[in-house]
């Protein structure tokens, strides 16, 4: 194929690529696709909705976790519990347990559990391993496949919450 030819087959392939994007579907179209998706975040959720949670030992109960909610504006960390009417849908754990140096290279097992209110049934939703460095800190960032939902009044519980630092990370749903 020489040069004429070369271009006049880019051309030509140009122009079927160009009207066929435009043939297929109209401006509005296209336009409606960006503006519906573009409120959303890559989790499929209003950026409102999303819930990042620095959680720490409660000084007053052994194994319940304590939580505060960061916000994106960086005004104070509030307390936080799901909001009635809500769950929450948690997609990712990041953990970190301190064991000092004489914990360095045993294994750390670290689990969440749910704890009804008024009951102390506990619900197993998390679990993780990783082994201490040469510090004695264990930490894992772990990405949930399905993740697991926090119901209000319930209690979140790590058996070893006092040496823990756990940030929790999803998004609030509307049950009602």
């Amino acid at each position: 194929m020489n040069r004429k030819e070369g271009i006049i087959v880019t051309i030509v392939v140009l122009a079927t690529f160009v009207t066929g994007v435009f043939a297929s579907a109209s401006a509005s179209q296209v336009l409606n696709v960006f503006v519906t998706n573009f409120p959303k975040t890559h989790l499929g959720q209003e950026p409102s909705s999303l819930v990042t949670l620095r959680c720490q030992g409660s000084p007053v109960i052994a194994r319940e976790l304590f939580c505060t909610r960061s916000h994106s504006d960086g005004t104070t960390p509030e307390n936080f519990t799901v909001p009635v009417g809500s769950v929450l849908v948690v997609t990712d754990v990041s953990w970190r347990i301190d064991g000092g140096r004489g914990y360095a290279g045993n294994s750390t097992i670290f689990t969440i559990e749910l704890r009804q209110q008024l009951s102390n049934h506990r619900s197993l939703v998390f679990i993780s391993y990783q082994v201490a460095d040469v510090d004695g800190v264990a930490f894992k960032d772990e990405h949930l496949t399905t993740g697991f939902v926090v119901s209000p009044g319930v209690t979140i519980m790590a058996p070893s919450a006092l040496s823990a630092l756990v940030m929790l990370y999803g998004y609030l749903v509307k049950t009602g």
